[in-house]
């Protein structure tokens, strides 16, 4: 993320501790993720708005206190789920956050909630090696369209 250029706010900028952010409003698929691979969600969502599917991205930003809250009013709204998470798949926030997901809100689930996480495989130093054991914007975009039943 060192290489990274963006919009920095002007003065003081707080971010509220234990208040996830909607990043983008959709109505098909809720994203729940943090950190790095919210670029890697942003940019799915821009390929899959050219597909008319629109995903819902909401960015933890804090993971303790959780704000589950705005996560399941999302996951209520679109009925599915996917939650992106650069850690590997076992014991890791995202499949804490997959099964608090499948937990409470089972009853309006349309689809099964997917990871998309690290490869479960140490972590290679080859670069070419290494993103591709990390989630990326196919992957993203896999998952989107596995949980709206329009790939397996």
């Amino acid at each position: 993320m060192y290489a990274w250029k963006g919009e920095v706010p002007e003065g003081e900028y707080l971010v509220p501790i234990g208040k996830a952010d909607v990043k983008r409003s959709g109505s098909d698929v809720t994203v729940v993720t943090y950190s790095k691979p919210l670029k890697v969600v942003q940019e799915a969502a821009e390929i899959l708005a050219q597909e008319k599917i629109e995903i819902e991205i909401i960015d933890l930003r804090s993971l303790r206190p959780l704000d589950e809250e705005t996560v399941y009013q999302s996951v209520r709204k679109t009925n599915r789920a996917v939650v992106v998470d650069e850690s590997w798949p076992v014991v890791s926030v995202g499949s804490y956050v997959a099964w608090l997901i499948s937990k409470n809100c089972f009853d309006v689930l349309d689809a099964q909630v997917e990871l998309v996480s690290s490869e479960d495989v140490p972590m290679p130093y080859n670069h070419r090696l290494e993103l591709a054991a990390q989630p990326s914007t196919d992957k993203v975009i896999a998952a989107v369209k596995s949980v709206l039943y329009q790939e397996v």
